[in-house]
Formats: structure tokens, C-alpha cells, sequence
């Protein structure tokens, strides 16, 4: 498994886990940051990725 494909696989569990920050714990302002942080790590794995 690739660098990039690591890196997009963390930016997927980051936004997962910032949905459940949204739903279970009721944190508006985490569940936005770690949305935020999970889309860019992936996008920073696609561009790897398309760096090859």
C-alpha cells in the first residue's frame, strides 16, 4: 500500500470520526475542524497519488 493511499485512507477515518463529533458529542466546532482536516489529508493523498 502506497504513501498516498495511507494518507487517504486517514482522511476518510477523519471525517468519519468528525461525523460522529457532530452526532454523539453534539461539538459543532470540533466536528467542523476535523472535517475539514480529514478532506484536506485526503486531497493531500490524491495529489501524491497523481504525482506518480
Amino acid at each position: 500500500m502506497s504513501f498516498a493511499k495511507i494518507l487517504q485512507v486517514m482522511g476518510i477515518i477523519l471525517a468519519l470520526n468528525a461525523l460522529y463529533f457532530g452526532i454523539a458529542k453534539d461539538s459543532m466546532k470540533t466536528e467542523i475542524s476535523l472535517l475539514f482536516l480529514g478532506v484536506m489529508v485526503f486531497y493531500v493523498g490524491r495529489i501524491f497519488e497523481k504525482g506518480k
